[in-house]
């Protein structure tokens, strides 16, 4: 594990060095999850969902339930995305 040193920013901002960047594949608008404990800061990449495939399972349960939503079948992946995000946010 290499460890650089950063400086904040009057903001609280720090720069991700590029060569972390190009390596973990962080890109602008991508989500960190940033957790603290006693002394430190963890800062760990969120892996995007992927679309379900075809085969999936979930496919069967489509209308089974009463959502409220009219076009889950076509945008499930899309709610769940949501959700996440609301999640991460807090």
């Amino acid at each position: 594990m290499r460890n650089e040193l950063m400086r904040i920013s009057a903001k609280g901002q720090l720069t991700i060095p590029v060569y972390m960047r190009k390596k973990l594949n962080i890109r602008e608008g991508d989500y960190l999850q940033v957790q603290m404990g006693e002394d430190e800061i963890r800062i760990k990449k969120i892996k995007p969902l992927q679309p379900l495939s075809a085969e999936d399972p979930i496919w069967q349960l489509i209308g089974a339930g009463a959502s409220g939503q009219k076009d889950v079948s076509v945008n499930h992946d899309r709610y769940i995305v949501e959700g996440e995000i609301k999640q991460w946010k807090g």
